[in-house]
């Protein structure tokens, strides 16, 4: 005989995130995508320091920014939360975001990425699927869907603000700066030799960039085939091909 089930007496996720406070737990690489979510755990994040100290929740971070209110945005600054933007998604949505709420919505909550880093906010920006991250990057910088409409223009940011959210602002987000991030003595030798010049390459073309040599660890593992025929050059152990060879071997790309 079916019955209903028994009606839940807790919050049973409030007090993950309360414990995660108080046992010294970090909050991050969570998916927080809508506007009340960001809300509702501000609040909760309010009520932990309250508890246990600012230090409680210190390095915690929100994933996704899909959806933002802007009341929130002085909050996320007080309370010290990075924000991960995948702004490819949103912008890819922001049609469908249009249609379910308005374009006023669409055109302020989603990824609001200038307006955060205004309001003093740290933000960085991610990506969530088999996308080139030239193409996230560009997207950030132009606010343009695949059909070419932009969204929130205002919340366009410039392209060194891009190339830094993606670089030395995420490696704080993942708590290794003294390794990633910028090319200095003593960090990871990660390196990427492109085909062109990233910063006065026309916004929309900043998807086009390609990799020419990409070196891991201090070793070339990547050459681009004519990069290589015109300089003479096949490390041993480095796959000499071009991205679009290396994009066929992968998994289907999940589109937006």
């Amino acid at each position: 005989m079916a019955r209903r089930a028994a009606p839940f007496e807790e919050n049973y996720f409030k007090n993950w995130v309360m414990a995660s406070g108080r046992d010294g737990v970090r909050f991050a690489n969570v998916h927080v995508a809508g506007d009340r979510a960001t809300g509702t755990l501000l609040d909760v994040v309010e009520e932990i320091q309250a508890q246990y100290g600012p230090d409680a929740t210190k390095g915690w971070a929100f994933d996704h920014c899909d959806m933002v209110d802007p009341k929130d945005f002085s909050r996320l600054a007080r309370l010290k939360i990075t924000v991960s933007c995948y702004v490819l998604h949103s912008i890819s949505n922001s049609a469908l975001i249009a249609e379910a709420y308005g374009e006023e919505v669409a055109n302020t909550y989603p990824s609001p990425i200038k307006s955060m880093l205004d309001a003093g906010v740290k933000v960085v920006l991610e990506s969530d699927a088999n996308t080139y991250i030239w193409e996230d990057i560009e997207v950030a910088v132009t606010r343009k869907d695949r059909t070419g409409k932009v969204w929130a223009p205002q919340e366009r940011v410039d392209r060194a603000t891009a190339l830094k959210a993606y670089t030395s602002w995420a490696a704080e987000y993942a708590l290794k700066p003294e390794k990633l991030g910028t090319i200095e003595n003593g960090k990871l030798a990660d390196l990427v030799v492109l085909d062109r010049d990233y910063m006065p390459v026309p916004a929309d073309d900043i998807s086009e960039l390609r990799p020419e040599i990409t070196i891991f660890d201090g070793k070339i593992i990547f050459v681009n085939k004519d990069y290589a025929a015109a300089n003479n050059l096949r490390p041993d152990g480095a796959l000499v091909s071009v991205y679009e060879d290396l994009i066929e071997r992968r998994q289907p790309q999940r589109r937006f």
